[in-house]
């Protein structure tokens, strides 16, 4: 069954196939034409637009009525019918996609979640296009303004219990989230954040989160703000701090930049730890208790500027972090160097993965290999 994200899904593999139609897998002959047409017109960009704008009930019901139809209507496309050459170019479009089987359904859903960040509003799935502004329009009725790697969330409250969201960073990106009350946070690769699209007038303005986030929180001495893993409850009014809860690491870890917090470990909630500015209060899944120390609050937040830092961390998890961080897949064949910890410090703007293994067979000795993988830009790397 085809959908209004699977049309996106098309669209923007045909525009990153630099518009080789060969490379748009599933489609079928009698739309071909078409395609060339949208392609030749260089109108892929403003077909993703047009798509991301229809966000009206009834004009999707238009497009999905003419797309249920068994034998949909051949149109003649005049080129200078521009918009009217890209509404029928969906049209094709989604004809083709009535015919995926239901694996293949699957694993579209599969590309949408590992490579675009997509915001989940609870009826449906929305493909954030960093490189496209725009405004979405909620099921809720409310606005969410898209700019860049950003989205905002118009401001106020209501009186209802409230609708939540849910926002996903594939590996390899970050993005950032402004949330209702005006709550900044900066989001990591694979991360996945559950909001509020408007917190309610009263109570607690709670968010859940399965990665790592910094948060800057709006104060609201009436709405303590409370971020929700499985782990650990961190409550705070307003203050600054980074969170990190990746299923892979042994710690779930709070650093707190300004202002105070307190945690609270799910497993028994009447337990408190409160923090002060530099400290780090990590909740150690292994032992099940909370450990507090003074750290340099830059090693932990450096990360929004595109830094990786290591600090006695093993060999495993230093791969897993860099598979996140460059969206890369690596198998390690080497068992010499499982039990060694690694300090050192990179930056994903400006070092390449093979910068990063070069600057580590310094600390280790390792060889690589890299082989490219059947999408462009996703690698496998061998450490041996």
């Amino acid at each position: 069954m085809y959908s209004k994200e699977s049309l996106q899904l098309l669209l923007k593999r045909l525009k990153e196939s630099s518009g080789k139609k060969k490379d748009v897998d599933d489609l079928l002959e009698s739309d071909q034409e078409i395609i060339d047409q949208i392609v030749e017109e260089d109108l892929v960009d403003d077909a993703l637009e047009l798509l991301y704008n229809l966000d009206v009930d009834g004009d999707w019901e238009v497009i999905k009525a003419r797309l249920d139809e068994k034998s949909p209507k051949r149109f003649e496309i005049q080129s200078v019918l521009k918009y009217a050459a890209i509404f029928i170019g969906l049209i094709a479009l989604g004809a083709a996609v009535v015919h995926f089987n239901k694996n293949q359904t699957k694993a579209m859903q599969a590309d949408i979640d590992g490579d675009f960040v997509s915001l989940d509003t609870g009826n449906g799935i929305k493909i954030i296009d960093e490189k496209v502004e725009h405004s979405i329009k909620l099921p809720s009725g409310n606005t969410v303004l898209h700019s860049g790697d950003t989205l905002i969330y118009d401001a106020g409250s209501e009186g209802e219990s409230p609708i939540y969201n849910e926002l996903h960073i594939p590996n390899g990106l970050m993005f950032t989230l402004v949330l209702s009350d005006g709550t900044r946070v900066n989001l990591n690769s694979g991360t996945r954040i559950k909001f509020p699209v408007m917190f309610p007038e009263k109570g607690n303005r709670e968010v859940f989160i399965h990665g790592e986030a910094y948060f800057d929180v709006t104060k609201d001495n009436e709405r303590p703000f409370i971020v929700n893993s499985g782990d650990v409850r961190v409550s705070v009014l307003g203050t600054e701090f980074n969170f990190s809860s990746y299923d892979s690491q042994n710690e779930v870890a709070t650093v707190l930049v300004e202002g105070s917090v307190r945690l609270n470990p799910n497993s028994n909630l009447n337990e408190s730890t409160l923090l002060v500015p530099g400290d780090k209060g990590a909740w150690s899944r292994s032992k099940g208790e909370m450990e507090v120390e003074q750290v340099n609050t830059s090693l932990y937040t450096g990360w929004k500027n595109g830094e990786v830092v290591f600090r006695n961390t093993s060999f495993p998890e230093l791969l897993e972090t860099l598979e996140r961080v460059y969206d890369v897949d690596i198998k390690n064949a080497n068992d010499n160097i499982i039990n060694q910890t690694f300090n050192a410090r990179f930056n994903r703007n400006v070092e390449r993965i093979e910068d990063v293994l070069n600057g580590l067979q310094v600390i280790a000795p390792f060889e690589y290999t890299i082989q490219q993988k059947d999408k462009a830009k996703d690698k496998e790397i061998i450490i041996k």
